[in-house]
């Protein structure tokens, strides 16, 4: 019969590695789609940056990497968390603009239909 073996503890306590910074998904993201690897300007909502051109912005991001996947490249999970958080962003956006648009849009026709 083979007797047990007990582990024994190391006798230098071993350090635990040091904690890597942590880095926005967005900066992530912006970093790897960025064709000059220059630091990543700071994301705005597209109400804050001049409506529909940050929408525009946006869907040129998302079509950026859509690009670069269907050319072959593999993105981290970061990345790919990052990138599902600019779609949503962008939807959302959409969606509220085209809410916006829709509301005009009614207003207008009232305006039209209103006898003076």
């Amino acid at each position: 019969m083979i007797a047990p073996v007990a582990i024994a503890a190391p006798s230098v306590p071993v350090a635990a590695p040091p904690a890597a910074p942590r880095v926005p998904f967005g900066e992530v993201l912006h970093r790897a789609l960025s064709p000059s690897g220059a630091a990543p300007r700071p994301h705005a909502p597209a109400a804050e940056s001049g409506g529909l051109r940050g929408v525009e912005e946006a869907r040129a991001r998302l079509d950026h990497a859509l690009a670069e996947a269907r050319s072959g490249r593999t993105f981290s999970a970061q990345e790919l968390l990052a990138l599902q958080a600019d779609a949503y962003r962008y939807q959302h956006a959409v969606e509220i603009a085209s809410r916006v648009a829709e509301a005009g849009a009614q207003t207008v026709r009232q305006a039209v239909n209103t006898q003076v």
